[in-house]
């Protein structure tokens, strides 16, 4: 457990706040920037239930973990059986992302994140997404890396002034995009068409699966259509981040988000 939560949302004191009277203060204050609580199964107290409840009422989830895993969130420091993973940045929800982009018929694209693990592949689709001109990139609050400062760091600060939205369900999410007008692409190495095929749509959303499993099958169930990245050679298939990449790459290319410039003649 205690390998599985620092690999998952690192081990960095400024990911996390401990203590009782830290955790309820960002609850009741900021909770836009607290994106999961952790409570020591053997803690007992009032406080409890009020944490639980303030959790409940922003959507933001919380689990009961051994004294171990508590450790390994906090490095040992006295956490009073309540820790919280912190965002460098306010999160916005997925619902209200989707309320700013612009109104059809304007190019708009948008990335889902289907329970990312590694922060670094996180950090690079968040990176990749800021510069081929995506709106907000979106992740799930439950078992997926969390935008902390390892993503930070990866995505090179782009984590921090990139909009990022939290969602609850993937396949929800994509049944709310596609009624905000989107068309939505499931990325499957094993989908018949791949991304070149035909011009990607002027609204479209990206679904990227995690690694080693791809897209849940329930978002993959969801999506418009599943394409593929087309590739030669004998590497298998292409790390999350980078198919995601390309793909975002050719939606701006076909879209005219990067304006090509005349060659001189030499």
């Amino acid at each position: 457990m205690k390998r599985h939560l620092k690999e998952r949302h690192g081990k960095s004191p400024e990911n996390y706040c401990w203590g009782r009277n830290p955790v309820l203060f960002l609850l009741s204050k900021n909770p836009s920037r607290c994106l999961k609580v952790f409570i020591s199964k053997t803690t007992r107290g009032f406080w409890v239930g009020k944490i639980t409840k303030l959790c409940s009422d922003a959507g933001i989830p919380f689990t009961f973990v051994g004294l171990e895993a508590m450790s390994a969130v906090t490095g040992g420091e006295n956490h009073q059986g309540v820790a919280a993973a912190v965002s460098p940045v306010d999160v916005t929800d997925f619902g209200e992302a989707l309320e700013i982009v612009p109104r059809p018929p304007e190019p708009a694209m948008a990335v889902i994140m289907d329970h990312i693990e590694d922060p670094r592949n996180m950090g690079a689709i968040i990176r990749s997404a800021e510069a081929a001109g995506a709106l907000f990139a979106a992740f799930p609050s439950r078992r997926g890396a969390l935008p902390t400062g390892t993503v930070a760091k990866t995505s090179a600060g782009a984590s921090l002034r990139f909009p990022l939205a939290s969602l609850g369900n993937v396949a929800n999410a994509i049944n709310e995009a596609q009624k905000a007008g989107f068309w939505t692409i499931g990325l499957d190495e094993e989908a018949p068409g791949t991304i070149y095929d035909s011009p990607l749509p002027a609204r479209c959303v990206f679904v990227v699966g995690g690694e080693g499993s791809g897209m849940s099958r329930a978002a993959g169930a969801s999506c418009d259509e599943s394409l593929r990245v087309p590739m030669k050679g004998e590497g298998g298939s292409l790390n999350a981040s980078v198919a995601a990449s390309v793909c975002m790459f050719e939606w701006a290319r076909a879209n005219g988000n990067f304006k090509s410039t005349e060659r001189k003649k030499r």
